[in-house]
């Protein structure tokens, strides 16, 4: 495996250890900035390093060549993180940042080796880890089923939206992530 490649992979099967964020306490210590604030001053410190990265384009392993010039996927992800953890539970963060971060590079490996296994794969193997994940944080019922059934084919069609303005990591996370709220807030 290419090392590039390799960088890529880690860095995505480790994206749910974000949500330590979760975890901190509020504030981050005593007298102390609020979580929150935490986070926001973590995106900002990303974007100038992204805008930084754009303007002197130095090379950085497993980034792909597109995003030389593109706002990168890593940059995208931290956006899509900032936005769940601000405005949505744990409930809900987890398996959206759980399928984006294990389902993404499946989908990437498959449809590289042009098997037949793929959506059929992608999809069961995200609503597995939507449902079992949301049933251990929030109890099992049938919203979680209901939920997992409506967000899992909106990430796997997220993830084939391919533009220059937005990348797939974002949106396989607020795109099942809206798609899990809006069914929980929509059932009885």
């Amino acid at each position: 495996m290419e090392t590039g490649h390799a960088v890529r992979r880690i860095v995505h099967i480790s994206t749910p250890l974000f949500l330590v964020y979760y975890l901190l306490p509020d504030p981050l210590w005593t007298g102390g900035p609020a979580r929150i604030l935490g986070l926001l001053i973590l995106l900002a410190v990303v974007l100038i390093g992204e805008g930084l990265r754009l303007v002197y384009r130095p090379k950085i392993i497993g980034m792909r060549d597109y995003e030389q010039s593109n706002i990168s996927a890593a940059t995208w992800a931290a956006i899509g993180m900032t936005f769940t953890f601000l405005f949505f539970p744990i409930g809900y963060a987890a398996p959206a940042l759980m399928g984006m971060a294990w389902v993404d590079p499946v989908i990437g490996d498959l449809r590289k080796k042009r098997s037949p296994l793929y959506p059929s794969v992608p999809l069961v193997l995200y609503f597995l880890i939507v449902s079992v994940s949301m049933a251990l944080i929030i109890g099992p019922s049938i919203e979680v089923i209901i939920a997992s059934i409506v967000a899992t084919p909106l990430a796997i069609l997220a993830e084939r939206y391919k533009s220059r303005y937005v990348d797939d990591d974002f949106l396989m996370i607020v795109v099942p992530l809206l798609a899990i709220a809006g069914t929980i807030a929509l059932l009885p």
